[in-house]
């Protein structure tokens, strides 16, 4: 039997799939696993409130869009709301970090130190290619792929199967994230979800919101797990490129793994009852209601951004010389996107002399726009403390 043969036979044979979990024994591959329904098909739901909250999500979107458009100087706050959302898509793993770690490579000989902070440049690195790339490329399985093999880059044994979907499955393999009582599809059904999965992000015949495309693609992600790891963090980040793909938003400004992240027994409750009840209808309540929030969030952070920026502007107006101005604007331009410098950081960047990259750092603390932050192991690092606490989770 040829490939296109073996494909057509395992595509019927999902597409028999009439509800609940179907159990598929692998003889191949010697274990049993679970393997969802096709997704390129129509989707109803009788949830009218799905309704109300996909109208409500996409004028929240282009509310957040609109203002973010027209508020000055974006591109400088990027690098914040990026390093929020690696954050909290980490936290939701597990991995407890903070700005100071993203934003400030440790010297440190630990290995766990080491591993961690190479994670967490990788993912910001991944998310910043990927916006780059979309600019030339529309989204491919091509970018998923390279987004994840930069997430796994130099990282001792993950680099291996970087941006490879995975060629096996080991029950007690301590490299997949969601193990419990859960076995993901076998190899051979993985293909051929890959590709109904892309055919259906590309299926305009469905005539389905992209919202609602966007729920069904990342819970398909989360359940067929194409990579031995770092399936969540690289199915966060794809919905992150697909919004600005779409258009739904022209910067990264978004961070919906930090509602994840707040409600996180019940996202990983809600894709069991996929896993478990085919329940999809449920989760793409709980998706939309998380576009919804973290919309409304973002221009509530960008209001508050506006407000704080305004008063940093004013006391530099009015509260420093008049020789340290100019200097003192360029400082802070530089603190919205390296939140955490030293005076020699700055003596750089600002192409001044020691003496006055420390003179212009002792103006802003006296005037409490900087901080000294405790317990850096090498220098005095200093950073902008009202303009960190809203990025804080």
């Amino acid at each position: 039997m040829n490939n296109n043969c073996l494909f057509k036979d395992m595509s019927d044979k999902l597409n028999k799939k009439t509800g609940g979990d179907f159990v598929y024994q692998s003889f191949k591959e010697g274990y049993k696993s679970v393997t969802p329904s096709l997704i390129n098909r129509s989707f109803e739901w009788n949830d009218k409130q799905i309704n109300i909250l996909l109208e409500s999500a996409m004028l929240e979107l282009g509310e957040l869009n609109a203002y973010s458009k027209f508020y000055p100087r974006i591109d400088e706050h990027v690098p914040l709301f990026i390093a929020q959302e690696v954050l909290a898509s980490n936290l939701i793993e597990g991995n407890k970090s903070n700005l100071y770690q993203v934003f400030v490579p440790e010297i440190s000989k630990s290995f766990k130190v080491k591993y961690a902070q190479k994670e967490i440049t990788n993912h910001i690195k991944a998310i910043q290619w990927g916006v780059g790339e979309l600019t030339k490329f529309p989204l491919s399985i091509r970018l998923v792929k390279e987004s994840h093999r930069i997430l796994c880059a130099d990282l001792p044994v993950k680099k291996e199967f970087g941006g490879k979907f995975r060629p096996f499955f080991q029950a007690n393999d301590l490299l997949l994230e969601d193990k419990a009582d859960y076995t993901p599809p076998n190899k051979h059904d993985l293909k051929i979800l890959i590709n109904d999965a892309k055919w259906f992000w590309r299926n305009e015949d469905l005539e389905l919101p992209y919202l609602i495309k966007m729920a069904i693609s990342l819970c398909q992600f989360e359940t067929i797990l194409p990579f031995l790891d770092g399936n969540g963090r690289t199915a966060r980040t794809l919905i992150l490129l697909e919004l600005i793909s779409l258009n739904f938003l022209s910067k990264p400004i978004f961070c919906l793994s930090a509602f994840f992240e707040k409600n996180r027994l019940e996202y990983y409750h809600r894709l069991n009852l996929i896993r478990s009840r085919n329940d999809v209808e449920q989760w793409i309540r709980f998706f939309i209601t998380g576009m919804n929030e973290t919309a409304i969030h973002s221009k509530e952070l960008l209001g508050r951004l506006e407000q704080l920026t305004e008063h940093y502007e004013s006391v530099i107006e009015n509260k420093m010389g008049v020789k340290r101005r100019n200097s003192a604007k360029q400082l802070l331009a530089e603190f919205y996107s390296s939140p955490f410098m030293s005076v020699n950081d700055i003596k750089e960047k600002l192409n001044l002399s020691f003496q006055s990259a420390n003179l212009l750092v002792k103006e802003f603390e006296s005037t409490n726009l900087l901080r000294e932050h405790v317990g850096a192991r090498r220098n005095r690092i200093f950073y902008l403390w009202e303009y960190l606490a809203i990025f804080e989770m």
